[in-house]
């Protein structure tokens, strides 16, 4: 028996940034094409087994709708509350249902609350967020039939998978949170949207890659460092006015941030 756990978040791809940059809208609809197709890559990769976490939106049964498969569908029996915390229950349920895999349909937020709980099971993360710098950009049946062969484990997981690095929060020796991409530290009193827009308020950023072909805050390591940039290491950034000017042209959100002036940021520190 070999069983997938797919998570679709009906939410990703509509937050705050369509309001305060230029983010386009990822339809639920379309999540539904890429589930569908995605069903169909992991029946002929051999699954037997695929669990969906439930949604307000229903994506997994408007996907299974509209095919005949030989798959055994079903859907977790968990309350939804609508929020992020869905997604990391999910995650774990699965994960204590024996999923050989995790398929998700989200950005960067999703696959950062997926992976809370995922611990060794594998992710095959499929963008459809804002800021896709975990995820990939990746069509569905090619996504199922990758996920189906690593749950299979036709081959070993050091052979098909990769460690990804993630950032770890502690508060008085505790750990309260992870990120995948980036830590900010923010002179703002309160969290709102969580969405970074203003980089005047940004005091010191921690980076888990740097790239100027990402979109977000990781883009500003990137235009600064990726010519010295070891992809083992993280980087943090200190912004501070005393230290002077670095013009940066870094995409902070989809169409934010072109010319980017930051004050004062030093140089990179890196570790394994």
């Amino acid at each position: 028996m070999v069983k997938v756990g797919i998570i679709a978040n009906p939410a990703s791809g509509k937050d705050i940034r369509r309001l305060i940059a230029h983010g386009s809208v990822f339809d639920n609809q379309e999540k539904v094409s890429i589930v569908r197709r995605v069903i169909l890559g992991l029946e002929a990769a051999g699954v037997t087994n695929v669990i969906f976490m439930p949604d307000y939106f229903c994506i997994g049964e408007k996907a299974v709708s509209g095919i005949q498969t030989r798959l055994d569908i079903s859907t977790l029996e968990m309350y939804i509350q609508a929020s992020q915390e869905d997604s990391t229950l999910a995650a774990r349920l699965m994960r204590e249902q024996g999923v050989g895999a995790l398929i998700t349909l989200g950005g960067d937020g999703t696959n950062r609350v997926v992976a809370k709980e995922s611990q060794d099971v594998p992710i095959l993360p499929i963008s459809t967020g804002t800021n896709n710098v975990f995820p990939l950009l990746v069509e569905g049946t090619i996504a199922g039939l990758a996920a189906g062969i690593v749950a299979s484990q036709r081959l070993p997981l050091e052979k098909t998978t990769t460690v990804q690095p993630r950032l770890e929060i502690y508060k008085d020796e505790t750990l309260v949170d992870i990120a995948l991409v980036d830590v900010v530290v923010s002179i703002d009193t309160f969290i709102a949207s969580r969405a970074i827009w203003d980089m005047s308020r940004v005091r010191e950023i921690v980076l888990t890659r740097a790239s100027p072909s990402n979109i977000g805050l990781s883009s500003i390591g990137g235009e600064l460092y990726c010519r010295q940039y070891n992809h083992r290491h993280g980087v943090y950034l200190s912004l501070n006015e005393d230290r002077g000017l670095v013009e940066v042209t870094a995409p902070i959100a989809p169409g934010l941030g072109t010319n980017l002036t930051c004050q004062g940021i030093s140089a990179p520190q890196f570790w394994r």
